[in-house]
């Protein structure tokens, strides 16, 4: 009886780990409450790898149904964990360059409303100087422009970055997303001017030996979750029953799913018609099984899947660890060398950096 009641069990759990394969092809604006579905498949497939080792001393028969399940896309694994990675040397080449981006949280993560946020500036730009990468490209960044305890300041006049690019800037202040560059910025602007959060979809073109190649920074649809909702989700995590705040915050979910997808659909045509061999980093807010990473990764490169090392996570917040921000590079255009994700206590997500060969072509 209980070998009966454990196999029907496996077989919903198979199930639902096949549903969330297909989460990665049906916009979620067409069916938003089927894309959650996605959000779970690294606890499905632990859930059916546990069910192959149970069936393995019990009927090994039976270890069939949830392998073949996961064989479907065995090729989903490598974006959830890798064991072979290469990680960054001290020296960079000569033909070769750094490409860091992080979401940098306004310099505000645990931090009070009148607390300073000074130390955590302080603390980036230790890192930032530590790591030297040639590229910047920041996410939910704000700074002063002329106050030498800037960070903007360290970064122009001190740390060799003379070129930067940020669609919220004047003469006081910039925000939103940002690119800092080593190399003069032949050409900059917004994909997406129209777009009331148009500053989210910037990119920049740069030449390096001899080679020009645009970099796009993006910020997708977070879930714009409360501090009150997060507080709940936190105690949901703790096994609390609230019906209403689980309403409210999968309501957010969707939304937020919803929206990203048609960000996706608006940003896919202009990388399918750039000339230039580029790169497409930042914060996407989605996971790697998902509708959003599905559709602009393809044709590219991820730079974790090639060199990435452990789990990969860089988000640091309160919902489950999991992959959001990525360096993607279009293929046959460049060769990387090492990838690294550095979990800093800065921010709520981990910085991920990236170097590579620039060849010639």
């Amino acid at each position: 009886m209980i070998k009966k009641i454990l196999y029907i069990v496996n077989i919903v759990f198979a199930v639902l780990l096949l549903l969330s394969y297909l989460t990665a092809f049906i916009p979620p604006h067409i069916y938003p409450k089927f894309s959650l579905i996605g959000f779970v498949y690294p606890i499905l497939l632990f859930i059916n790898i546990a069910f192959i080792v149970v069936w393995i001393f019990i009927k090994w028969t039976y270890a069939i149904i949830p392998l073949a399940c996961i064989l479907i896309r065995f090729d989903y694994i490598p974006s959830l964990i890798r064991i072979d990675g290469d990680k960054h040397s001290q020296i960079i080449q000569k033909d070769e360059i750094k490409i860091l981006s992080y979401n940098v949280c306004a310099f505000h993560y645990n931090t009070l409303y009148n607390q300073s946020k000074q130390g955590k500036i302080d603390s980036v730009i230790n890192y930032i100087k530590e790591q030297n990468p040639d590229i910047i490209a920041f996410q939910d960044y704000a700074s002063s422009k002329k106050p030498k305890s800037s960070i903007h300041y360290s970064l122009t006049k001190k740390l060799g970055y003379k070129y930067y690019y940020g669609a919220e800037s004047d003469d006081n202040h910039i925000s939103s997303n940002v690119i800092y560059s080593k190399f003069p910025i032949q050409k900059s602007g917004m994909i997406l001017p129209m777009r009331e959060n148009s500053d989210s979809y910037i990119f920049i073109d740069i030449k390096v030996k001899g080679k020009s190649f645009r970099i796009y920074n993006f910020h997708l649809t977070s879930f714009k979750l409360a501090d009150k909702e997060k507080e709940d989700f936190a105690k949901i995590k703790q096994g609390e029953i609230k019906p209403q705040a689980s309403k409210n915050i999968i309501k957010k979910l969707v939304w937020a799913n919803d929206k990203r997808s048609k960000e996706v659909d608006e940003i896919i045509p202009i990388l399918r018609e750039t000339s230039l061999p580029y790169f497409v980093v930042g914060d996407f807010n989605d996971t790697p099984f998902s509708y959003t990473y599905r559709n602009i990764s393809k044709d590219m490169k991820d730079s974790y899947e090639e060199k990435g090392e452990g789990f990969g996570t860089t988000y640091n917040g309160i919902f489950p660890a999991y992959r959001i921000d990525y360096i993607l590079f279009s293929k046959n255009d460049f060769s990387i060398k090492s990838f690294e994700t550095n979990e800093l206590e800065y921010s709520d997500h981990f910085p991920v950096s990236a170097i590579f060969s620039i060849d010639k072509k």
